[in-house]
């Protein structure tokens, strides 16, 4: 937001959400004049039968000139890597598809965004857009990608499904690209409870986890506009009060149900308001050099930054306390939020540092330099003594 308070708030994807809505996919790529679907998933999913159980769709509902799928692609990569939107490029362009459909978690929606922007882009390889660290595009430079292209998440945490950005790994070069850009996001996002009441108690948790923090980075950020700002602290309570149910019972729908609405939103709020996010500073890191899942990441690094840097978090720490239910002022309050982080970390089982992934110490200069070189650090840079202090404690070195 400007000095003068004036602000862009983007969000274009169209949503249906609830259980059930599933079914409709046939009709809404029929909706967006395509033919020819790609279906792109991951071989986890393939092999618990969601795949197959989404592609079911398309032979069930289509009548006479109706929509169809092309093709399957299911060997997305966990990190959305290069190499692998590369092989589902191909095959786009090898089975005609006109439009994409994204089925999975934060790796496969990213890797959709990617594989349309190619399309859309007329080039080869991805590898020709990641140019820098970090792509920025915004309307009017770019237009409508002409794909049809929607998105359903099998897990509340990344929020991708409706967000314009994505996070690329290049395996070459060992990092972390951030693609932001207008009409990047699906068209629609199809949140279904039932696509994620098969997800493990300690993925349910992590997922969580990464969204709860995508909501406290954005409240984070003092001048915020009031869009963004209810997107946040309003996810931000949808999760606090769910996620422990749906760790504690998977098959509690609405439960879920409220999970993918919060997930969304919270996403939603951070790249309408795209800045200083140090948790997900580390979380890049820590993914990228120790290849540990992103939502464990957030998970265990939230409470940490916020006790070693909550200088970051004091100045909204009244914003902080209300959503958290917590007493004190100023520094105690964001102390004290942290602590109520902690709590639910043990409630649901989830670690509280990264001993279970035995990082040994002489990994410290590889995951410093990759945290000063992750694109978010352009926002804030984090000063050594916290990076050195945070790495300390969640990897238990003395």
């Amino acid at each position: 937001m400007s000095s003068t308070g004036a602000f862009q708030y983007w969000q274009r994807t169209m949503v249906h959400a609830g259980p059930g809505t599933l079914i409709r996919l046939p009709g809404l790529f029929s909706g967006l004049g395509s033919k020819k679907v790609l279906l792109v998933s991951d071989k986890g999913l393939k092999d618990v039968g969601i795949v197959d159980k989404v592609a079911a769709l398309f032979d069930e509902q289509r009548g006479p000139g109706g929509v169809r799928l092309a093709g399957v692609f299911t060997d997305t990569a966990p990190d959305a890597e290069s190499g692998c939107i590369d092989d589902c490029l191909a095959v786009a362009r090898a089975t005609g598809a006109d439009g994409l459909l994204a089925v999975g978690g934060g790796s496969v929606l990213d890797s959709v965004k990617l594989v349309k922007l190619a399309m859309y882009s007329g080039v080869d390889s991805v590898a020709q857009l990641l140019k820098s660290p970090v792509k920025m595009m915004n309307w009017p430079e770019v237009q409508y990608m002409g794909v049809p292209h929607i998105s359903v998440p099998t897990t509340a945490g990344t929020g991708a499904e409706v967000t314009n950005g994505a996070v690329i790994y290049n395996k070459q070069l060992g990092i972390k690209h951030l693609i932001v850009s207008n009409y990047l996001e699906s068209d629609i996002a199809v949140l279904d409870a039932h696509m994620t009441t098969g997800l493990p108690p300690m993925l349910t948790a992590a997922t969580g986890m990464d969204a709860l923090t995508h909501a406290v980075e954005t409240m984070g950020h003092l001048n915020t506009n009031h869009f963004t700002l209810a997107h946040a602290e309003t996810s931000a309570k949808v999760i606090l009060e769910n996620l422990p149910k749906v760790v504690a019972d998977g098959s509690d729908v609405l439960a879920r149900q409220a999970m993918l609405n919060a997930s969304a939103m919270a996403c939603n709020s951070v790249v309408n308001d795209l800045g200083a996010s140090p948790v997900h500073n580390f979380a890049h890191a820590f993914g990228a050099v120790c290849h540990i899942h992103h939502g464990e990441a957030n998970g265990v690094l939230l409470p940490v930054v916020m006790e070693e840097f909550p200088d970051f978090y004091v100045p909204v720490a009244d914003r902080l306390k209300g959503v958290f239910g917590v007493e004190g002022e100023g520094r105690d309050a964001v102390l004290a939020c942290a602590a109520a982080i902690r709590e639910l970390l043990v409630q649901m089982g989830h670690p509280l540092d990264f001993a279970r992934h035995d990082i040994p110490a002489s990994k410290m200069s590889e995951i410093v330099a990759a945290i000063a070189g992750d694109p978010l650090a352009a926002f804030l840079p984090i000063p050594m003594e916290i990076i050195e202090s945070v790495c300390r404690r969640v990897c238990n070195w003395s």
